[in-house]
């Protein structure tokens, strides 16, 4: 029998219970995909991580209880977090983790985890009548990347009291579809939530990687360089969103929920 050490944090917060969680766990050895498959099925929460020592950096991996998936930005700020709680990585050092998409860095920044993700340029399109009928409204705006659907509404309201019908979502051929609007509420910038049931996430506690679209996009509109973005989802979660030419940093905060160890 072999053990695994395990933690499980709570992201894009510093609240318990609050912000999305991820389980992160700390690998000695390879293990199979099928084997990280079973654990990310027993293991509740809507991603786990699994981090492997190499030489100077890490490789990283990420399963939802369904599936293995391309990129988690929350999954990642988890990682980070635990190496450098754990004094794996003291807080100086940038950390690199190589993943099946490229390489990704994590930054510890004025007591937050900053992750750095390649930008996913937004094709404006007309909006199918499936996703308005869905919508149950004409939105402001709709384009679509290289993942997902980015639709802007009116308003935060429209998005806050939002119901969607997620058998209905399998007729669109997307990662996930992103609600977002202008906020309401002071010193926040913009809101959004996220769907993805075709990851086996019906919404997602808070998205990082759809800001790979978001930042640069709503930077734009608004004349802005940096964006404070806060999710709507029931746990909430707020993250600072600041766009590069070729990548978005994304930097929220982290807290520990439990450690302990599985057996494999």
């Amino acid at each position: 029998m072999t053990r695994v050490s395990y933690c499980l944090i709570n992201t894009f917060t510093n609240e318990l219970y609050k912000g999305n969680p991820a389980a992160v766990c700390l690998l000695d050895e390879k293990f199979s995909e099928e084997t990280m498959q079973k654990i990310a099925q027993e293991i509740p929460v809507p991603t786990t991580a699994f981090i492997e020592k190499r030489q100077v950096d890490f490789s990283l991996k990420w399963f939802t209880p369904h599936m293995e998936i391309p990129i988690c930005g929350h999954g990642t700020l988890a990682s980070a977090f635990v190496l450098w709680q754990q004094g794996i990585v003291t807080k100086e050092h940038t950390i690199t983790f190589h993943t099946a998409g490229g390489p990704l860095h994590a930054k510890w920044q004025h007591e937050r985890v900053e992750i750095a993700i390649k930008t996913y340029p937004i094709a404006e399109m007309e909006c199918p009548s499936a996703l308005e009928d869905w919508l149950g409204c004409k939105p402001v705006f709709v384009g679509r990347t290289e993942l997902d659907f980015i639709v802007e509404v009116g308003n935060e309201d429209q998005i806050a009291h939002f119901e969607p019908d997620f058998i209905a979502m399998k007729q669109f051929p997307v990662r996930g579809i992103c609600l977002t609007s202008k906020s309401k509420e002071e010193g926040i910038d913009i809101v959004s939530r996220f769907f993805s049931p075709a990851q086996g996430i019906d919404e997602d506690h808070v998205n990082g990687s759809s800001h790979g679209a978001l930042g640069p996009y709503w930077c734009e509109k608004l004349s802005k360089q940096q964006l404070v973005s806060k999710q709507l989802s029931k746990r909430g979660g707020v993250m600072y969103v600041t766009p590069h030419h070729d990548k978005v940093l994304i930097a929220g905060a982290a807290v520990q929920v439990l450690n302990g160890e599985l057996n494999i």
